[in-house]
């Protein structure tokens, strides 16, 4: 047995079992496994029914295959399933890098292996309870989809159209890649990969919403919402912008010293230029990278040696142990099955206002923080929520009025008035709760975090 498939999985498995440890509790996961539980109760819904801003407005649906499998998962072994999922998904993204590097370098599995630091360091940033997570391990699938018909293989070509089939039905990054197995396509100039890249174009409109689904990531991409940290562009001042700019000079490097060809531009120009765009992108840059630094990254290296004056010694390459490739695929298997063991059972409430739900009235009329607002959904059915996390339908007039009153702007109480907010669930240090108790308005709760006021009627 070869080294390189048990290596990857034993990466993979690593990753997974790493990130069980933490518990759930990410914002949008929360309306996430919602949205799944009632597909699985009643279906596809096509408007809103969380909301008291929105009631009744038309919802995406880009991600409801994602949705599902939360779902699913709460539904069949509550919080720690989700958990599991969770972290399958995400060591199955760094799995198929680790393999995707490894294939590039096989007779030198280390190199393969570092090449993959990166995407596992920056991984860590998406590993929450969102369908995102596992389009990253279809991303990373394609990568080697598209590499694979680089080398010759005929056959590879038609698995995209399965894997973007799949994607689209599962978030709107689909578009990524399908731009870069066209884009594959045009350049590698055979007949059999143009007519898999116009098929899966094809496949990816079989979704609930057809062509609408492109609505999602066009929207973010002409007006990214930077009021949300995870929109924002990578900060060099930050572990994860550091990461992503020491990844982008990696590249910049091998591509100088390298002499790689020039088909790597494909995927890796429209990639770095989707990752500088957000936060939440950067993984896609280490994911497209592994293999194009495990193919070229040694030579670069002893091209800057040879610039630099220094020897390097070439380490030979010493075939592996038969033996070990089952052993090591052994050892994945074992790291696997401990991923459900070490998995919370519960999520980690610590920073949203639980104690506050007593406090809150029925129905419409509440005023909540943004980022609390799935875990109202999940956790306060009965109250409908001002705002959540799913932005696109509060779009641009509520979330200026959310802003407004949040930050106490000239026309914060004449725009709670006319909204008819009869309530707030905001941090104490908000500008919004500050000016309220000024004012006199009744607390109706409060503790570590959350502060609950009654408007004045």
């Amino acid at each position: 047995m070869t080294l390189r498939l048990p290596l990857a999985l034993l990466v993979g498995a690593i990753v997974a079992f790493a990130s069980a440890a933490a518990p759930a509790g990410d914002p949008d996961g929360f309306w996430h496994i919602v949205i799944g539980r009632d597909l699985l109760r009643d279906g596809l819904a096509r408007t809103d029914t969380f909301s008291w801003t929105v009631p009744g407005v038309a919802v995406l649906t880009d991600q409801w295959l994602g949705q599902l499998g939360l779902g699913l998962a709460y539904e069949t072994a509550g919080w720690r399933g989700v958990v599991v999922l969770r972290a399958l998904a995400g060591g199955a993204a760094v799995a198929l890098t680790a393999f995707a590097a490894l294939t590039e370098r096989s007779a030198r599995p280390l190199v393969g292996v570092l090449a993959t630091l990166p995407a596992l360091l920056l991984m860590r940033i998406v590993w929450t309870e969102r369908p995102q997570l596992l389009a990253f391990a279809l991303f990373a699938a394609l990568v080697i989809v598209i590499r694979a018909a680089w080398r010759g293989d005929r056959r590879a070509p038609w698995a995209g159209v399965p894997l973007l089939m799949f994607w689209a039905n599962l978030h709107s990054s689909y578009v990524l890649g399908l731009v870069l197995l066209v884009a594959s396509a045009v350049a590698l100039r055979r007949r059999d990969t143009v007519v898999a890249a116009a098929l899966a174009v094809g496949a990816t409109l079989l979704t609930p919403a057809w062509a609408a689904t492109l609505a999602v990531p066009s929207g973010h991409f002409l007006a990214p919402p930077r009021y949300i940290q995870e929109w924002a562009v990578p900060d060099l001042l930050t572990p994860a912008g550091l990461l992503v700019a020491l990844t982008l000079a990696a590249v910049m490097v091998t591509a100088l010293l390298g002499a790689p060809k020039p088909r790597e531009a494909l995927i890796l120009l429209p990639v770095t230029f989707i990752s500088l765009t957000a936060v939440r992108h950067a993984p896609f840059l280490a994911l497209a990278a592994a293999p194009y630094l495990a193919a070229h990254g040694p030579s670069a290296l002893h091209g800057l040696a040879e610039i630099m004056r220094l020897r390097v010694p070439v380490p030979a390459s010493v075939p592996a142990p038969r033996s070990l490739g089952a052993l090591t695929l052994a050892l994945a298997a074992v790291v696997l099955a401990g991923v459900p063991v070490i998995a919370p059972a519960g999520p980690d409430l610590r920073t949203y206002p639980v104690a506050a739900l007593p406090a809150l009235d029925r129905g419409a009329g509440l005023f909540n923080e943004y980022d609390w607002g799935g875990f109202l959904i999940f956790h306060a059915p009965a109250t409908k929520v001002f705002i959540d996390g799913r932005l696109s339908p509060y779009v641009p007039h509520v979330v200026n009025d959310y802003t407004t009153i949040i930050e106490a702007h000239p026309g914060w109480r004449e725009t709670i008035a006319r909204r008819g907010v009869t309530q707030l669930l905001v941090r104490p240090g908000r500008a919004v709760a500050v000016r309220a108790r000024e004012l006199g308005w009744r607390e109706a709760a409060a503790g570590p975090g959350f502060v609950v006021l009654d408007v004045p009627r």
